[in-house]
């Protein structure tokens, strides 16, 4: 999914490692800047909910930010750190 969303934006798999790209400008008074930033962030979202199934997008449909998507995803598919450690730790087990 990393590099899927490289290649569409490099700056998409940023939005979605460190959170949505801040404006800070009124809507009347937004640059070109703060359209391309706004637009970035909505790609970001969008990308995510496109490449879910039903079931998974109404894990993350209350979401607001693309990062919080990615990160209720990765724990629900992943687990948390402390879950992989107990994985690792069987699995060496059982090795």
């Amino acid at each position: 999914m990393e590099f899927f969303l490289q290649g569409l934006d490099h700056q998409i798999w940023s939005i979605i490692e460190e959170g949505d790209f801040l404006v800070t400008n009124e809507k009347d008074k937004w640059t070109e800047d703060d359209k391309n930033k706004i637009s970035l962030n909505c790609k970001a979202k969008s990308i995510l909910c496109c490449a879910l199934s039903k079931k998974e997008f109404n894990r993350i449909s209350a979401c607001k930010s693309a990062m919080e998507m990615w990160e209720k995803l990765s724990i629900t598919y992943e687990g948390t750190d402390k879950v992989k450690d107990t994985r690792i730790d069987i699995l060496v087990t059982q090795y």
